[in-house]
């Protein structure tokens, strides 16, 4: 069994998000931390939906697809997905889990930290 560097996942989609991101990435990426790190998972998912931020909820909404837990699973529904799908996903298996729940957290969190600093970087 290969065991899976969480980190390097995180630098790789946080690379996908400035990438895709516009001009004011940095902005949005540093409020969907805070959300995430005082609210949740499924407070941030709901931030980025309501603020129509794709840019940034498509590259995490695929890093959640590179977990063991849901790499093939027919519960992980494609990309092309609506909101209530998505948000039905996350309150379905993700935040049913504890420890997955956590694990996604702190994905989540490492990836935009690493967003965050990539786009200040990148003048973005």
């Amino acid at each position: 069994m290969t065991q899976l560097n969480l980190d390097q996942l995180a630098a790789r989609y946080a690379q996908k998000i400035v990438e895709k991101g516009k001009a004011d990435i940095e902005n949005p990426v540093t409020k969907a931390l805070g959300v995430l790190q005082e609210q949740g998972v499924y407070a941030c998912i709901l931030y980025l939906l309501a603020n129509k931020h794709d840019n940034i909820l498509k590259p995490l909404y695929q890093l959640v697809g590179e977990l063991p837990g849901f790499r093939g699973n027919e519960k992980m529904p494609d990309e092309k997905i609506d909101s209530k799908e998505m948000l039905k996903f996350y309150g379905d298996c993700v935040c049913s889990d504890l420890d997955t729940l956590l694990l996604v957290k702190e994905l989540y969190e490492q990836t935009l930290i690493y967003a965050r600093y990539g786009a200040k970087a990148a003048g973005k």
